[in-house]
């Protein structure tokens, strides 16, 4: 638990070299970039592995630390490739990983204990039970979901085991991280594999607004003084496709509101919003003031005054450095310095060649000052008054002499301040994962009272939200469970936990796990888990992390194709999506109430209570159902089934996702299951 309450590091965002310049030049304490490969922004420029070394090579000797992203979800043959990777950031010195697959994080830490692990906000960190999953796992910080509020941050920094860090600037996702599959079920491109395609910018055919799913930035720079007494330790600015410019302005204005602890004035949100804004900024998750002012787009006038922002971006940073020479005939020329790097000293010393006496024009200590000052491409910067000559009256030095001893200081210098070191090696990665076969049949159902005679027969395990559980009866049935709600914030556990405890006493026996801070309270209630395929499982290793923390089944994400699923082994048993609608989005915001035209205030309405599902049309007359998850959050499904069952999928069980079919629908596609028949209408494979 955090007990120090100290100004949190500023975290900048970097899609390139030059962007990372103007991120240190602004006043960053750190930087998030990636490689080519395995990073959430696929579409930035990146870096090259021969950039990322030096680069954080050059980031460790100015004192700025270096977050590496790699923050995609991974498939089975791309983890030790992954692996590489990490051996050769965290040995250039990185100061952090942050990832998003457990399967990877796992294996970070198993080849590198000392590897310092962020949880990315891509595995969905929402709460103390999250962040106390998080540290036993290995890692020392979790990045907060986007949409937390000042309640909710406020809990979570006194009760979590390990480091928070918080988004404060920047686009916003309109479903939950690492929740989003809209960009991969449409086109193909995955928000997991950081390709989103942002299907949210898009128009939509609704009665309340044409844009319900495309949210204004988030800004909280009215908000620091509310955050500085919490404790977070990293505020985080995204922007990795983003100009140098934009990251330079961004970061200026959060360094001098951090130092000068206060909440940016009027003039300050203007500049920012002229930077980069949709419709200006929102702060309505950190309010908890969630309406359709959060919604924005992109605006000829926005662009407009992004065009004509004046900002005078700066590059890079110099460390300062005093120098003292010690020239006298006869001696080795001497070289010491001292070099200041945020308050922290370093001392150095250099020895040359040895000075003789002068035969014509003896060397005037001016003239030594005049090549020591000459740091041209180096890390320091120095001005007359920093060198001190102590220099005899008959004495002649070759200036390339001289010009060898500085270099030679400096780079003394920077071997300091890098601190080099060796932090492991991968060695050899093999593991042979086993195929446990598994015949099981399994099923989610959003409503209670879809679940049919037929069902109750077919499936070995069925599962509905705890609501629905309680509300229909269905503790008489030994086969049926409950499912979690994927989203929760610490106000909202102990609710949570007392309805687990209630379908626990009626005899409940089972749970479906949709996210890693369910399974403290499941346990305790004496459920068996199994794993959802929100749980993102797209490798052995992942699977592998959940089989150590007590689940006897999971299922692996849909976005895995067939061939891949069936190769994907584990130590316990695996099953796939065979059949439904599944979760492309899950929203903090209540999106029912734009697309019906809803104007009853929030608190009040009660619309979702009436009606289970209402419907989104895109441009293309396309149709997703739309329902209320929990409070007022709600889950967009795929306008079409996934349609696996006239398929094998060799050892994997079978799971069934039904949404807002009717009863006679429900057993329809069991007859269908049962006599593996094609598909009729539209669908999709995996």
């Amino acid at each position: 638990m955090q007990t120090e309450k100290k100004i949190p590091e500023l975290l900048a965002p970097a899609g390139s070299l030059r962007s990372m310049e103007a991120a240190v030049a602004a006043g960053a304490d750190a930087v998030y970039f990636g490689a080519k490969n395995f990073n959430a922004r696929a579409g930035a420029e990146n870096f090259s592995d021969e950039d990322i070394v030096s680069t954080i090579r050059r980031l460790k000797i100015l004192g700025v630390k270096s977050n590496i992203t790699m923050n995609t979800q991974l498939y089975d043959g791309e983890i030790k490739s992954a692996l590489y990777d990490a051996e050769r950031v965290l040995n250039a010195g990185a100061d952090a990983i942050i990832t998003a697959d457990l399967g990877l994080a796992s294996q970070i830490k198993r080849y590198f204990p000392e590897a310092q692990l962020h949880a990315s906000t891509q595995a969905c960190g929402e709460n103390i039970e999250n962040a106390k999953v998080f540290e036993k796992l290995g890692f020392s910080r979790m990045v907060a979901a986007r949409e937390i509020s000042l309640a909710d941050l406020r809990l979570l920094c006194e009760g979590s085991p390990i480091e928070t860090e918080i988004f404060v600037h920047g686009a916003l996702c309109v479903s939950h991280s690492g929740a989003c599959l809209m960009s991969s079920v449409i086109g193909g491109r995955s928000g997991n594999r950081g390709e989103c395609a942002q299907p949210c910018r898009l128009p939509y055919k609704c009665r309340g607004c044409e844009y319900p799913l495309s949210l204004k930035d988030i800004s909280l720079a009215s908000h620091i003084e509310d955050i500085l007494p919490l404790g977070v330790a990293s505020l985080k600015i995204e922007g990795r496709m983003k100009s140098p410019e934009y990251v330079y302005g961004v970061i200026s204005v959060y360094r001098r509101l951090l130092d000068e602890g206060r909440n940016a004035t009027k003039e300050e949100m203007e500049f920012l919003a002229s930077l980069f804004s949709r419709s200006g900024f929102t702060d309505g998750y950190f309010e908890k003031n969630i309406s359709r002012a959060m919604l924005g787009v992109r605006t000829d006038a926005n662009k407009s005054a992004s065009r004509e922002a004046e900002i005078d971006v700066k590059y890079g940073k110099k460390l300062p450095i005093k120098m003292q020479a010690s020239i006298f005939a006869g001696e080795p020329i001497r070289l010491s310095g001292r070099v200041d790097r945020s308050g922290q000293n370093f001392f150095a010393e250099v020895e040359g060649t040895v000075a003789e006496e002068a035969k014509t024009s003896p060397m005037s200590g001016e003239r030594v000052k005049e090549n020591l000052l000459k740091l041209g491409q180096t890390f320091f910067e120095a001005e007359s008054g920093d060198i001190t000559v102590d220099i005899g009256e008959n004495v002649m030095v070759p200036i390339s002499a001289l010009n060898a001893l500085r270099r030679s200081l400096c780079e003394k210098f920077e071997t300091e301040l890098a601190g080099d070191r060796v932090i492991g090696t991968v060695g050899n990665v093999k593991e042979n994962f086993p195929h446990i076969k598994s015949s099981r049949k399994t099923a989610y159902f959003v409503c209670g009272e879809s679940v049919t005679s037929k069902a109750l027969c077919y499936f070995d395990d069925i599962f509905v939200p705890a609501d629905e559980y309680i509300l229909h009866g269905l503790h008489k049935y030994e086969n049926v469970g409950i499912a979690f709600q994927p989203i929760a914030f610490d106000t909202e556990l102990c609710e949570i936990r007392e309805k687990s405890e209630k379908c626990a006493s009626l005899g409940c026996r089972k749970a479906l796990i949709t996210n890693l801070w369910q399974v403290e309270t499941a346990r305790k209630c004496g459920f068996a888990l199994f794993g959802d395929m929100r749980l993102n499982i797209w490798n052995p290793y992942s699977a592998a992390v959940y089989e150590r923390l007590g689940f006897c089944a999971v299922v692996i994400s849909p976005e895995l194709s067939a061939a891949r699923a069936e190769r994907l082994g584990a130590s316990i048993e695996r099953g796939a999506v065979v059949y439904g609608k599944i979760p492309v989005m899950t929203l903090e915001k209540c999106m029912i109430r734009d697309i019906n035209g809803l104007s009853v205030p929030r608190e009040k309405c009660t619309f979702c209570d009436a009606r289970k599902f209402s419907y989104l049309k895109d441009r293309t007359d396309t149709i997703f159902p739309v329902t209320r998850e929990s409070g007022h959050r709600n889950v967009i499904f795929n306008s079409v089934p996934i349609y696996m069952l006239d398929k094998n999928i060799g050892g994997l069980f079978s799971h069934f996702v039904f949404t807002d079919e009717k009863a006679e629908e429900v057993d329809a596609v069991i007859d269908s299951a049962k006599k593996k028949l094609a598909p009729k209408g539209k669908f999709k494979r995996i």
